[in-house]
């Protein structure tokens, strides 16, 4: 029992280790609809209150990606003289914005944040947040070229310690404040693993747990019983398929789990979703032929992009050829 429970440790920390990397693609190309990002805890100056709601010309300017629908997920704080006062907040606004890199261009997405803030809080703390944002950039410049992934239990500790070093070194005086739910999670994970690994008895590791958990602020509690959630879904699902399982197979699963309803939501998720990839795939077949017709290049783009107005509709477009970019050689 203890030998299963210690790889359980093992295995489920070098998950929570990467739930926290930086993963900025582009917006999914797999026919999820985006939902609304969950609220963070809002806190602004009492005389100058903000609001999530985005302002009007930015409502419009998302009317057509993949964030229509949505709202920001939390407020810009200020201090008295209406600078920024940076929180986990901050950086989840600027993760909400950044998502459409692929989809809009990097200038395009800079002047809607600064839309944004300078309708919802001051300009002063608009200046502040682009000031932040290519601090923010930069960071994930270094973190996406750097080696800051757990391969084993026994490098996790060093790996969080470089990864809160860099931090340091970007932001300085910030970093506690901009990572604060990070540096709980991942603290969180390391005593998960220090208790789970630890010479304890099972009750005994049952009841250090409990605390533990107890601990966790109620926004990352509740974020960490929908990543163990997903967790096992995407676990059991991986299992029907390969012990060859059929879809009512796995709509059987769905509905015993999560009752009729949501059964229902994921079948015709993953009916949408495999009708993408057939029509991507269609799309593909006949861009590579475009590619590699000898046609010249201004020849070439023209007729991408005819082929994809004919094949997806305009919010499609922006996604697909954000995918077409990633899959184009990196020279290296």
């Amino acid at each position: 029992m203890k030998r299963h429970l210690t790889l359980l440790a093992t295995v489920g920390l070098l998950a929570a280790a990467g739930f926290w990397g930086l993963r900025q693609m582009p917006a999914s190309a797999h026919g999820e609809t985006r939902q609304a990002a969950a609220p963070l805890p809002q806190t602004a100056r009492a005389d100058s209150p903000t609001t999530s709601q985005p302002s009007h010309p930015v409502a419009l300017a998302l009317a057509n990606t993949s964030l229509a629908g949505t709202t920001v997920p939390a407020d810009l704080v200020m201090d008295g003289e209406e600078q920024l006062v940076v929180n986990s907040g901050t950086r989840a606004i600027l993760e909400y914005f950044l998502s459409l890199s692929g989809e809009l261009p990097d200038e395009q997405i800079r002047h809607l944040i600064r839309q944004w803030a300078e309708k919802n809080a001051s300009p002063r703390a608009a200046s502040d947040l682009l000031a932040l944002l290519d601090r923010y950039n930069d960071y994930r410049l270094r973190f996406a070229s750097g080696d800051f992934a757990a391969s084993s239990a026994s490098d996790i500790t060093d790996k969080l310690n470089q990864r809160r070093q860099l931090r340091e070194k970007v932001f300085g005086a910030d970093a506690a404040a901009l990572f604060a739910d990070e540096d709980r999670y991942d603290n969180f994970s390391l005593q998960r693993h220090a208790i789970l690994t630890g010479d304890m008895s099972d009750a005994e590791k049952e009841r250090a747990m409990q605390t533990l958990h107890a601990s966790l602020p109620a926004h990352l509690s509740d974020q960490y019983r929908q990543q163990q959630a997903l967790q096992r879904l995407q676990d059991t699902e991986q299992s029907i398929e390969e012990t060859g399982g059929s879809s009512a197979d796995r709509f059987a699963y769905h509905q015993q789990a999560f009752g009729d309803e949501a059964a229902l939501r994921l079948q015709s998720l993953a009916r949408e979703r495999q009708q993408w990839q057939q029509r991507y795939q269609d799309y593909a077949t006949q861009r590579d032929q475009i590619l590699t017709s000898g046609l010249a290049g201004n020849d070439q783009q023209q007729q991408l992009e005819q082929l994809r107005a004919r094949l997806f509709a305009e919010t499609e477009q922006r996604r697909v050829a954000a995918l077409d970019r990633l899959e184009e050689p990196t020279g290296e």
